[in-house]
């Protein structure tokens, strides 16, 4: 199953909350990722409510990952204009890491190390401004 959806107008405020309509993408987390039998292959998976499929996934071996926070891109046009964040514990390196990872594609964009392990925490938020 999936749990932890967000959209790009999840804390959507100002004037994009006026003009939102039905979300096309869906971003969650998932365990058991693409059908594995094994609890420890957690993924992100972006969901195209239109085509109704998965289009794009992130998913690694022994990382564990945070709820995905979608960050807008604030001269993008497109719905999926943005980046994810999501916390990850990497479980080979015995290290939490920052994933930021593009919206519409699901590739990695960057790796913040933080040099240490860090509590796995579900919820965030990324506040503009």
């Amino acid at each position: 199953g999936y749990e932890l959806p967000v959209t790009r107008y999840s804390r959507a405020f100002g004037s994009e909350c006026i003009s939102v309509k039905h979300p096309r993408y869906v971003y969650a987390f998932g365990g058991f990722a693409l059908g594995s039998n094994d609890y420890d292959n957690w993924g992100l998976f972006k969901f195209d409510l239109e085509e109704n499929k998965v289009s794009s996934y992130y998913q690694q071996d022994s990382v564990y990952l945070s709820e995905p926070i979608f960050v807008p891109n604030p001269d993008g046009d497109m719905e999926d204009d943005g980046v994810l964040l999501s916390q990850a514990y990497f479980g080979k390196d015995n290290e939490t890491k920052l994933l930021v990872l593009n919206a519409r594609s699901m590739e990695v964009m960057a790796t913040v190390s933080t040099g240490m392990r860090a509590p796995l925490d579900f919820h965030g938020a990324w506040i503009p401004n």
